[in-house]
């Protein structure tokens, strides 16, 4: 078959219109725009609402992902050093617990297992409502890299020696060197010198209370997932197998200790439901008299719809760039296609042969 001027052209119009429609659906989930080793689509399926009020000693955050049938709704309090959390989802199972820091202890390891245990207390100093009710907690907001909005809460003792920070965002972000998720707050605990006597070791009580299954486990979620290195974590079921809701407390192996890092024991681990008493132990009394110790938690939820749409195939969206690049080609591609045809069929007429 011949290959005339307008067979020519058709096949450069069918290559360049194939060019630029393959270049609308550039898939954008290798992209990574703030660095933070989640995929910006990723992000943007999971990216939670969120609403936070703070006034006096208490403030509340809810924070909502999905739509329709396909959603979930995870709230926490605070309130004068106790905090609640509370997470349901679309199929109607819902699981919650309350955490309150009970009190600050002073601590001699007698038998040396980091741990503390029956009659090594030597001192005890009420935290929870004595510490910081009617202590204002201060509320800040800002934007992360990639245009998150991130809501922080500090939370001072009233003597000022040990302090909670709160964070909290919307999208995926940086957070030392960690990775904080929107299914998740961190709390930070900074313990300051002199609290308790110096040849002690410093401990906090806490209490959790629920009506859900707990389940003591040796590697958080975070760290499961790589977004955290070492945390062990009580997580906190209600519901059967098919229709269940997790929410957990995770904690952090080590402390900061000025600029070093310290073991952190846990001790009574073991109930399974109901109310528990947890001491993390931290052994100060190695450190420098004048240092400081710094400990992160984590308060969150396993969200049903975030496991849904992170296995879902990645959204394939266009790429303007691509888009307007592949067009500047197609333009080339018919002009040269084209200028070649005439200058063809110019030859043939000047030879007074036919086309």
């Amino acid at each position: 078959m011949a290959f005339t001027r307008a067979t020519a052209i058709a096949f450069a119009s069918s290559a360049a219109l194939a060019m630029v429609f393959a270049s609308t659906l550039a898939v954008a989930d290798g992209t990574d725009s703030d660095h933070d080793g989640i995929p910006d689509n990723l992000e943007d399926a999971t990216q939670r609402t969120v609403a936070a009020t703070a006034r006096g000693d208490e403030f509340s955050v809810s924070s909502h992902l999905g739509s329709g049938g396909l959603e979930d709704d995870f709230e926490l309090s605070y309130q004068a050093g106790r905090f609640d959390v509370w997470y349901s989802h679309g199929e109607g199972a819902s699981s919650s617990y309350q955490l309150e820091l009970l009190n600050l202890v002073a601590w001699n390891d007698h038998n040396g297992n980091g741990q503390i245990d029956d009659g090594e207390i030597l001192q005890t100093t009420p935290l929870g409502s004595a510490a910081f009710g009617d202590v204002p907690v201060v509320a800040t907001n800002h934007s992360d890299p990639d245009g998150g909005r991130v809501y922080e809460f500090a939370i001072p003792s009233r003597n000022s020696n040990l302090t909670l920070k709160m964070t909290i965002a919307r999208r995926f972000m940086f957070l030392d060197n960690s990775v904080l998720t929107p299914m998740e707050a961190r709390v930070d605990i900074s313990m300051k010198p002199g609290l308790v006597p110096s040849a002690a070791s410093v401990g906090l009580e806490w209490r959790m209370e629920t009506d859900a299954r707990l389940h003591f486990v040796d590697r958080s979620w975070d760290e499961e997932n790589h977004w955290a290195p070492s945390e062990r974590s009580v997580n906190v079921t209600a519901g059967d197998r098919d229709h269940s809701a997790t929410v957990f407390f995770s904690w952090a192996n080590t402390a900061i200790a000025g600029s070093s890092a310290i073991p952190v024991a846990l001790t009574n681990a073991t109930a399974s439901y109901g109310s528990v008493g947890l001491y993390f132990a931290y052994p100060s009394g190695s450190t420098a008299p004048t240092t400081s110790i710094v400990h992160h938690t984590t308060l969150g939820v396993l969200s049903t719809v975030f496991e849904i749409r992170r296995a879902a195939t990645p959204e394939i969206r266009g790429d303007l760039p691509l888009f307007v690049g592949s067009s500047i080609a197609v333009a080339g591609i018919v002009g040269t296609t084209i200028f070649f045809a005439n200058r063809r069929r110019q030859r043939r007429d000047d030879s007074g042969r036919k086309p």
